[in-house]
């Protein structure tokens, strides 16, 4: 559900939509809620691939905001595990969240 109401916020813009920004001091709480997700041993495929899709809709909606919770080894692994998927839906989302951080982190 996140996820959605993420991208229907998000401006196309680099700046952060008004909408969207609504979300802002609730991302922390989300990040956290992907880390418990993230932790759980008994996490699906499917976790993976919709915590890592969400990951990466927030970076592109936050930008640099964010790039802190996201540096976290909890979050670097889980995007890890996502990318080594064997499920394509899975390793595409995960690189895409990944690709969306480094873009963040050199510009």
């Amino acid at each position: 559900a996140y996820t959605g109401i993420v991208q229907r916020l998000k401006g196309d813009g680099n700046s952060i939509a008004p909408d969207v920004a609504m979300l802002q001091p609730h991302v922390a709480y989300i990040i956290k809620f992907i880390e418990h997700i993230a932790k759980d041993e008994d996490h699906s495929d499917s976790n993976v691939a919709c915590g890592s899709g969400l990951i990466g809709d927030l970076v592109t909606a936050f930008g640099n905001d964010i790039i802190p919770l996201v540096e976290t080894q909890t979050v670097q692994d889980f995007l890890q595990e996502g990318r080594r998927s064997k499920t394509n839906k899975t390793k595409t989302l995960a690189t895409w969240a990944t690709k969306e951080i480094r873009k963040l982190k050199s510009a």
